[in-house]
C-alpha cells in the first residue's frame, strides 16, 4: 500500500488522465474541419463562431491542466489545504462540461460510448490521483 501514499503515484495519475484527454482533444480539433460542426451561415454570430468556442476551451483546458501541474510540482510550502481545494475545483470545472448534459439535456452528452468511454479514461486517474495527492498537500500549513 505504500505506492498509493507515494506523491509520484498520484502525479503520474494525473499527468496519465492529462495525456489520455488527447483523444478527445483531437477530436474537437476534427469537428472544426467538419461543417457538420460549424453554425449555420444565417446564424446571426457567424458561420466561424465555432472557432471561438474552441479557442476559448482549448484555453480554459490547458489553463487549467497547467495551474494543476504547477501545484503538483510545488515545493512544499506551497501544498496547503487551500491549494488542494483549488486542484479539485479545478479539475471538476475541467471533466464536469463531459457529464453535465446526462440530467440536464441529453442533446449536450457525449455522441456516442466510445466518446463515453474516453471522458471516463482521462477523468478517473486524474480524479484519483488528486484524492491520493491530498494528504500531501498540508506540508505547507502553519501549525
Amino acid at each position: 500500500m505504500g505506492v498509493l501514499k507515494n506523491f509520484w503515484t498520484a502525479r503520474v495519475l494525473i499527468i496519465a488522465g492529462f495525456l489520455l484527454g488527447w483523444n478527445s482533444l483531437s477530436a474537437t480539433v476534427g469537428h472544426l474541419s467538419n461543417d457538420l460542426f460549424l453554425f449555420v451561415e444565417g446564424s446571426p454570430v457567424g458561420q466561424d463562431h465555432s472557432w471561438q468556442h474552441f479557442l476559448r476551451e482549448l484555453g480554459g483546458d490547458f489553463g487549467a491542466m497547467i495551474a494543476i501541474l504547477v501545484l503538483i510540482f510545488a515545493a512544499p510550502v506551497y501544498r496547503t489545504r487551500v491549494t488542494w481545494w483549488v486542484m479539485l475545483i479545478l479539475m471538476i470545472g475541467f471533466y464536469a462540461p463531459f457529464w453535465i448534459g446526462i440530467p440536464f439535456d441529453p442533446a449536450y452528452a457525449a455522441p456516442n460510448m466510445s466518446a463515453e468511454i474516453n471522458h471516463l479514461m482521462m477523468a478517473i486517474p486524474a480524479l484519483i490521483g488528486c484524492f491520493l495527492a491530498r494528504r500531501h498537500f498540508s506540508e505547507g500549513e502553519l501549525a
